[in-house]
């Protein structure tokens, strides 16, 4: 289950990076430097979704218009429910190496 929730996460992330670049050419070392996500797990994502091809020697990131569209179509859905908020004076956290068990 975590690879599955990570690249429904890297997915999402690499669409709303799609919609907001508009430079003529797209590279993995921008993407990556971008989002901060590893350059493996951005282009095992592009290949799970069919969003990279290879082609004479040359690898083409694809904008899928009905990936796109999809994502924003979800994100028009998520934007009207009610947002949840945390507390952040309710949030406790212990560096590992020092947690007493």
């Amino acid at each position: 289950l975590g690879l599955v929730s990570y690249r429904s996460y890297w997915k999402d992330k690499l669409l709303e990076y799609f919609l907001t670049y508009n430079e003529p050419e797209i590279t993995i070392k921008h993407i990556s430097q971008t989002l901060g996500f590893n350059p493996y797990d951005i282009v095992s994502t592009l290949q799970a979704y069919g969003m990279i091809k290879y082609h004479k020697s040359t690898h083409f990131i694809l904008k899928r218009p009905e990936m796109l569209s999809a994502y924003k179509r979800k994100q028009t859905s998520v934007s009207s429910l009610p947002c949840r908020t945390i507390d952040m004076s309710r949030l406790k956290w212990t560096p590992p190496h020092q947690r007493k068990y």
